[in-house]
């Protein structure tokens, strides 16, 4: 359940606030393990890791686009594995940076369900001196 309270302020001189409190549920999409993708280690490491993408309230979709923000340090790869009803996704993200220093990235991946749904991956990436 979500709820959320907006103030709304007009031109009217008898309201000049109006209060508008608004509340539903929010379906879930899919079911991402982990939560995020954290990618950690030296120069010169094979630096990557992998989410499980789960399709959730919806029997199944399909990712029809998948883009990063940046995808400056990251490239990455996302693949349909199973069958109905126990198919997912397999997100691979490996690291491309080469020089110490941290950087952050979102994917976005594209749905083809009605209406058309997008999922955020945040990416966070530490490579150590």
């Amino acid at each position: 359940m979500v709820k959320e309270v907006v103030k709304i302020h007009t031109n009217d001189p008898d309201k000049k606030v109006v209060t508008v409190s608004l509340s539903g549920e929010v379906g879930l999409v899919a079911r991402l393990t982990p939560q995020m993708i954290s990618l950690r280690g030296k120069p010169g490491d094979t630096i990557s890791a992998e989410m499980k993408i789960v399709p959730a309230a919806f029997p199944d979709f399909n990712i029809v686009s998948a883009t990063a923000r940046n995808g400056r340090d990251i490239a990455f790869t996302i693949e349909k594995q199973g069958t109905p009803p126990d198919s997912y996704f397999l997100l691979t993200v490996n690291n491309q940076k080469s020089m110490a220093g941290r950087y952050f990235d979102i994917i976005e991946l594209e749905t083809d369900l009605d209406p058309q749904r997008t999922i955020k991956i945040r990416v966070a990436g530490y490579i150590q001196p």
